[in-house]
């Protein structure tokens, strides 16, 4: 919550929470106390068809989930011409990067001031803000439908016994 707390000394940065958690009311409770409830957005659960709107209004995408199995929301963000910071997980560094780039800024979320300071940055410099949305929009070629159908046919073909292929 630190980290947070130090980007909302910021009187006209805005903070919007999308989705649900259990720690929603904490949070709510967290951003009363701190007397910034008016700049914290919960938008709850997003139907698919939303989402773009959702990602169009973002400054920054932030990330900083603790455990993944894939991270489609900042794959999804950075595809959207949107600057991503993300907590610096394996998969998460995999599945953000083309040809070995990270199309995102990954930092440790357990230090909770570096992270704060790498959405700072990102939205403070123009330059990195801009070289982060153009950078993230390769990700679209690499999850595009027909690559994903690509691969997935692919993947089909390699454990299919050889009597079976024609």
């Amino acid at each position: 919550m630190r980290g947070a707390t130090l980007l909302l000394v910021e009187p006209d940065w805005h903070l919007a929470f999308a989705g649900q958690g259990l720690a929603r009311d904490d949070l709510v409770s967290f951003a009363r106390s701190l007397g910034v409830a008016d700049r914290v957005h919960f938008v709850g659960e997003l139907a698919p068809q939303q989402i773009g709107v959702f990602l169009r209004a973002l400054d920054v995408f932030v990330f900083p989930s603790l455990a993944e199995s894939f991270g489609l929301a900042p794959v999804e963000a950075a595809q959207a011409g949107i600057p991503v910071v993300a907590n610096d997980l394996a998969v998460v560094r995999e599945v953000l990067a083309v040809k070995g780039k990270p199309r995102a800024l990954l930092v440790d979320v357990a230090d909770t001031c570096a992270f704060a300071a790498a959405i700072r940055t990102v939205l403070t410099d123009r330059d990195l803000k801009a070289a982060l949305a153009t950078r993230g929009v390769d990700l679209l070629h690499r999850y595009s439908l027909d690559t994903m159908i690509d691969r997935f046919a692919a993947l089909i073909e390699s454990v299919q016994p050889t009597a079976t292929r024609a």
